[in-house]
């Protein structure tokens, strides 16, 4: 999924509770359950992917780079702004819990992007789990950008009507 979707669905969970502990585990979890449904990825260019692995950190200067970083960037602020469009009216515990639930929704990818630069291996669990998901669950299902992403807006909308219509 792209940002967007994780940080709107562990937004919404994590707006349901007070409790921060489980705004994290929603947020966490919720990152690799929603990864299990078929949809589209926005992915990071072949060419960040070679870059990163040269360790010497000279990528961080380049054009394609920033280019990369802005395209994230993107995505977090829209999912961000869709996300407090459905979410009006919170008090500050409430919103203290939805940033908390973004930050462990999103943790994954994060970490996945650190893999790629640092190669540590105690984060390479998460790329095995991402791998799992993404090669042996969704990716049997061949998608291209508009289904994928209808895909991702219907998610999307189930979690909120669970969450907030019934």
């Amino acid at each position: 999924m792209i940002l967007a979707s994780h940080i709107i669905v562990s937004g919404l969970l994590g707006a349901t509770t007070h409790n921060y502990f489980l705004a994290a585990v929603f947020g966490f979890v919720s990152h690799y359950i929603i990864d299990v449904i078929p949809h589209w990825d926005s992915y990071l260019s072949p060419e960040f992917k070679i870059r990163a692995e040269i360790k010497d950190g000279s990528f961080i200067k380049e054009k394609f780079f920033w280019k990369e970083i802005s395209k994230i960037a993107i995505d977090i602020l829209v999912g961000l702004i869709l996300l407090f469009i459905f979410l009006k009216n919170l008090n500050f515990v409430s919103i203290i819990a939805v940033f908390i639930s973004i930050f462990f929704g999103v943790l994954p990818d994060a970490l996945q992007f650190l893999y790629w630069i640092t190669k540590w291996q105690s984060i390479k669990w998460n790329i095995d789990l991402h791998d799992f998901i993404h090669n042996s669950i969704h990716k049997k299902i061949e998608q291209g950008f508009w289904p994928g992403m209808a895909i991702q807006i219907a998610t999307i909308g189930i979690v909120f009507l669970i969450l907030y219509k019934f």
